[in-house]
C-alpha cells in the first residue's frame, strides 16, 4: 500500500500544473513484407505486429512519441505470383523487435489536456533500431539463418562477412486518432518501414557453392542456401541493391495518464 501511494504520489507531481497531455497506447496489426522473398507487394496479411507507445503533446499540433514493437511475418516464393521466385522456392520466417522515436503532426488542432471527444487525422514519422532474425524450415523444424550462411558469407574465396541481427530503420505512417473522453482513446495506423539491410529475408546476394556451404555449415545450410537445387553458383539469388521493409496496418487504444494523474490527486486528498 505505501508503494502505491509513493508512485501515485510521483505520477501526479509529475503531471500537476502541466498543459500537456500524455498517454500510453497499445495496437496491434498486420504485416505485409516487401524484400526479396514473396510477393513483390502484398496487403498487411503475412503477419502481425504488437506495439506499445508513449505520447507526449504539449502543442496543439505536435507531439513526440516513443514507440516499440514485437513483430513476425512469413513470406514465401511458392506464392509470389512471379515465375522467377516460384522456381527459386525460398520460404523464410522473420520475427523483428523495433524501438524508434516518432515526431507527430496533427491535421486538427487538439485540446489540451484532452478531457473531451476530439479526433483527427495526423503524420509521423522517425527514426529507430530493429532486430531482425530470419528462419526457415527444415525437416518440420524452424531454424537460425543467419548463422548458417546460405550465401557463402566468411566461406574462403567469398569476399563477404555474415550480415548483423539489427539495423537501423526509419517508420513514415498516418494515422486517426478519437479521444473517447477523459480516460481514453482509440487509433488507427498505417505506417511503411524502411530498414537499413536487404537480409530481413535471408536474401540479398548470390548464390554460393551448396556443396562448399554444407561442407561449413551441414546440410541444412546447403538446403537454405538452394531449395530447389538449381546449382546457380555465382548468379543473383537477390537484388542486392534494395534494402527491405514492411507495411503495416493496426488498431489500438490508449489511457490519457492527466485523468489517471486527477483520480491519484483526489485519492490523496
Amino acid at each position: 500500500m505505501r508503494r502505491a501511494l509513493l508512485i501515485c504520489t510521483l505520477l501526479t507531481s509529475l503531471g500537476a500544473g502541466a498543459q500537456h497531455s500524455q498517454d500510453l497506447s497499445i495496437s496491434w496489426g498486420g504485416i505485409g513484407f516487401r524484400g526479396d522473398v514473396g510477393p513483390t507487394w502484398t496487403l498487411p496479411t503475412q503477419g502481425s505486429a504488437l506495439t506499445l507507445g508513449y505520447r507526449y503533446q504539449g502543442h496543439p499540433h505536435y507531439a513526440l512519441r516513443i514507440v516499440a514493437e514485437q513483430g513476425e511475418f512469413t513470406a514465401s516464393d511458392i506464392n509470389s505470383g512471379r515465375n522467377d521466385r516460384e522456381a527459386r522456392g525460398i520460404t523464410v520466417r522473420t520475427q523483428t523487435q523495433s524501438a524508434w522515436v516518432l515526431g507527430e503532426v496533427t491535421f486538427l488542432p487538439v485540446r489540451i489536456p484532452s478531457f473531451r471527444f476530439q479526433h483527427t487525422p495526423y503524420l509521423f514519422s522517425g527514426l529507430g533500431v530493429t532486430t531482425y532474425n530470419p528462419q526457415g524450415q527444415y525437416q518440420g523444424e524452424w531454424m537460425d539463418l543467419r548463422p548458417l550462411a546460405t550465401e557463402g558469407q566468411g566461406l574462403a574465396g567469398s569476399g563477404t562477412t555474415n550480415y548483423g541481427s539489427r539495423a537501423l530503420s526509419v517508420p513514415l505512417g498516418l494515422g486517426w486518432r478519437a479521444h473517447l473522453g477523459p480516460w481514453f482513446m482509440a487509433q488507427a495506423e498505417v505506417q511503411w518501414t524502411w530498414v537499413r539491410s536487404d537480409y530481413l529475408d535471408d536474401v540479398s546476394g548470390n548464390y554460393a557453392d551448396t556443396e562448399a556451404v554444407r561442407a561449413a555449415h551441414g546440410d541444412a545450410a546447403a538446403y537454405f542456401a538452394d531449395p530447389t537445387n538449381r546449382q546457380l553458383t555465382g548468379y543473383a539469388r537477390g537484388q542486392s541493391d534494395q534494402n527491405d521493409g514492411w507495411f503495416r496496418a493496426n488498431i489500438g487504444l490508449g489511457l490519457h495518464l492527466e485523468k489517471f494523474w486527477e483520480t491519484c490527486a483526489a485519492f490523496l486528498n
